[in-house]
């Protein structure tokens, strides 16, 4: 058999990366990455099919990459077929969910017509039925179209009375819950406000808690949250808020670990968080792993799942070139009660209320491991991704560097600032896109109300932005007490001063 070198685009030899190698090593989101890569620049389908076949996940952006061969563009259109040759595509494709509600929502009644009389019975069928004739009163007397329409189209125009929510009460109906409050559909949110609580998980509990604040009715919040079983901190926080009482404060103040909610609680008795920030003494001067080697990388995962002497696993990372895995370690070893927020030596600024502010996202993007890759492909420190890479003239290849991964993010992050000029804002768009902070998030952020700007946080349509922009906030406080700049706080930052 011939080799395969010859064929591979010449700027991936400069990486020592070709099919082959990239064949052997483990399957992992780092050799999907290459894989991609590689895909985006062969001009043969049958090597472009092989890397595509060899990928731990197959994902509609890699058939979107194949379909530049004609080959495979039905392939493609089977699973992100356009409204305009909904005649041209295959009707199992419906039935794969390869047109979504927003997309069938559009639909001329010409092409719902037809739709309806290809498809067989089934949810599918009644979602254009529902479409075709403008009634949707239907959707909530049967799960799976329920369940269908709240999770993929939670438009005002679904939004109804629900007497009886009895066919969702299952191990999903916390999403169900959540899409509602999240989507502001008011009838169903009153609906909801009348079941009872206490059968449900805590997971329900949480979204049922946050339906019944978000229409005033606070007692029932205040008895909803009593009832969850394991409550962590956003529980004490908000009975603390809601009722006042010091010993769910306590709670809060009694948690060694450091986050949004505790560090709230913190500012609020004025009390430090025990933080360490150096945890490298260089004492091994060639560590078992290297944090800017991706392959170096995912041995360590490896080895870090199965490892129990944690104490001497991490000694054997006590050098520069393995700090971030170090930290790692040691957080672990002390059962998350140890508050590692290390300083690697990255960037500087003489705005130092900036550079704790790119330190902050660096800590949640990656931890500081410099060779990261994320499921979508984020790459490096500052997890960033390879179209923006390219977008801001950068090498995709080279992201593993301090350097280069850094100095892109901090590009990144002065042009959000520009724009947005508020932490928390930028936060969400850095993990969200500024589309979604401009389109889904301000026009209904609220920094003054009793429960503002706590339940408008609460409330940010992308549950992983959501949580990012309460970790980013508590990580730049932090980082700008290390850093010199005490008098940033989470109570500054959220406009105490508006209310």
């Amino acid at each position: 058999m011939k080799k395969l070198l010859f064929l591979i685009p010449l700027f991936l030899l400069a990486y020592d990366v070709n099919l082959t190698n990239l064949l052997v090593k483990p399957k992992s989101y780092v050799r999907d990455f290459y894989l991609t890569e590689f895909m985006k620049e062969t001009n043969s389908s049958s090597l472009a099919f092989k890397a595509y076949h060899a990928l731990y996940k197959k994902r509609m952006k890699h058939l979107k990459i194949l379909s530049k061969f004609d080959f495979f563009k039905p392939m493609y259109q089977c699973v992100n077929p356009s409204i305009n040759d909904i005649k041209n595509i295959n009707i199992a494709c419906i039935l794969d969910n390869g047109l979504w509600l927003s997309s069938m929502a559009k639909l001329s009644p010409e092409d719902l017509s037809y739709l309806y009389s290809k498809l067989p019975e089934g949810k599918e069928k009644e979602a254009v039925w529902a479409f075709l004739n403008h009634n949707y009163s239907k959707i909530f007397k049967n799960r799976d179209l329920g369940y269908y329409f709240i999770l993929n189209y939670p438009n005002k125009v679904i939004d109804q009375e629900i007497n009886d929510f009895s066919p969702f009460y299952d191990k999903y109906f916390h999403l169900f819950v959540k899409s509602a409050v999240k989507h502001d559909l008011p009838k169903i949110q009153i609906s909801l406000n009348k079941i009872p609580y206490k059968r449900f998980c805590d997971k329900t509990k949480w979204w049922l808690f946050i339906n019944a604040l978000s229409l005033g009715d606070e007692k029932r919040a205040v008895k909803i949250l009593k009832s969850v079983e394991k409550k962590k901190s956003k529980h004490f926080f908000w009975l603390w808020r809601l009722t006042k009482k010091d010993k769910y404060l306590d709670k809060l103040l009694n948690n060694p670990r450091v986050d949004f909610y505790t560090l709230y609680a913190h500012e609020e008795k004025n009390i430090p968080f025990d933080i360490r920030h150096k945890v490298v003494y260089d004492t091994i001067k060639n560590p078992k792993y290297i944090q800017t080697d991706p392959w170096d990388v995912l041995k360590f995962w490896d080895e870090f799942r199965k490892r129990r002497d944690l104490y001497k696993f991490a000694k054997e990372l006590d050098s520069q070139k393995s700090e971030a895995l170090k930290a790692l370690v040691l957080d672990k070893a002390h059962h998350f009660r140890v508050n590692y927020f290390i300083t690697p030596k990255m960037y500087s600024d003489q705005n130092k209320s900036f550079q704790a502010f790119v330190y902050a996202i660096a800590r949640q993007e990656s931890r500081f491991i410099p060779a990261s890759v994320s499921s979508s492909y984020a790459l490096g420190t500052m997890q960033i991704m390879p179209f923006l890479v390219r977008a801001m003239k950068g090498d995709v290849f080279g992201q593993f560097d301090y350097n280069q991964n850094v100095r892109l993010g901090v590009k990144h992050l002065k042009w959000l600032f520009s724009k947005l000029h508020n932490p928390l804002m930028v936060a969400y768009a850095y993990n969200g896109g500024i589309g979604f902070v401009k389109r889904r998030v301000i026009p209904v952020f609220k920094y003054k109300g009793k429960y503002e700007p706590f339940l408008s946080m609460e409330k940010v349509l992308f549950d992983e932005s959501r949580e990012y922009g309460k970790k980013v906030l508590a990580n730049y406080v932090i980082y700008s007490y290390i850093f010199g700049e005490k008098n940033v706080t989470l109570h500054e930052l959220l406009g105490k001063t508006k209310k």
